[in-house]
């Protein structure tokens, strides 16, 4: 489920213009990434509550809270990463489709590690997965 998540809003980024995209869980090192700006997709965290059944499905309410880490190189403006941010980002994230999503919060840093700029994006999403009964036998 998680892995879908990321998928779905992977996709979304990249309709927007936002690619390179690469998801949380990929085996991509930093240093093999694009040199330019990119962005990662995460799960920070992740809920789902009772699942409500019917003859044919099941459905399975959650909230996740997604980060989204757009990652520049150290010599970028902080206002040309926003502006990243506001142009590609930010419309992708408040059209996930079927889910209801917000920004909850957002930070900007120098990271040490990957020598990168690093605007995170902290987006919480709540939906409901659809499982076909059939499909669990």
């Amino acid at each position: 489920m998680l892995n879908g998540i990321i998928s779905a809003v992977t996709e979304k980024l990249t309709e927007k213009g936002a690619s390179p995209v690469y998801g949380a869980f990929d085996a991509v090192p930093a240093d093999r990434k694009n040199s330019g700006i990119y962005t990662i997709v995460g799960v920070r965290s992740f809920e789902s509550t009772t699942p409500i059944y019917s003859l044919t499905k099941i459905y399975l309410p959650f909230r996740a809270e997604l980060d989204i880490k757009v990652t520049a190189p150290e010599n970028y403006s902080a206002e040309r990463l926003y502006e990243f941010f506001s142009d590609k980002i930010y419309p992708a994230a408040a059209e996930l489709s079927g889910l209801e999503s917000f920004l909850k919060g957002i930070s900007l840093k120098f990271d040490s590690n990957i020598s990168r700029l690093v605007l995170t994006a902290v987006i919480s999403a709540s939906g409901t997965t659809k499982i076909e009964r059939s499909s669990l036998q």
